[in-house]
């Protein structure tokens, strides 16, 4: 019964890109793949907030509705080059809670990678799987 409220999306045998249940949906973004090291963290940034953008559309949400965001920095020392793309991204919304760390990343290619907690309204599309 509990897996009836429960919406996946993108369902690999690995896992899902999101899930959605009752009304919060949750994810994680990564910058394009396959990732590019040669790519500046700021840019990884701004492919992952393009790629978060269309997955909130997907489940039915968008960046205006974000509760919360987790932001994993391969580097913390460029928390302020990532603050000034994160702050051109929020700049039309009223910005998420949020939490900033560093962590080792699973490829080395990666510098950024994104944690969302969003809001999903009632009647928002269904997964297809």
């Amino acid at each position: 019964m509990l897996d009836q409220m429960i919406t996946r999306f993108g369902t690999s045998a690995r896992a899902s890109i999101a899930t959605v249940a009752n009304g919060t949906g949750y994810f994680a973004v990564t910058p394009e793949a396959p990732y590019d090291a040669n790519l500046s963290m700021p840019d990884q940034a701004r492919q992952l907030f393009a790629k978060a953008e269309a997955r909130l559309a997907e489940i039915g949400s968008s960046k205006g509705q974000l509760l919360f965001c987790a932001i994993i920095l391969k580097d913390v020392t460029e928390v302020a080059a990532f603050n000034a793309v994160w702050d051109e991204w929020v700049a039309d919304v009223a910005p998420p809670a949020r939490a900033c760390f560093e962590a080792n990343m699973a490829n080395p290619a990666l510098k950024v990678e994104l944690i969302m907690i969003c809001t999903v309204p009632q009647g928002a599309p269904k997964a297809d799987v």
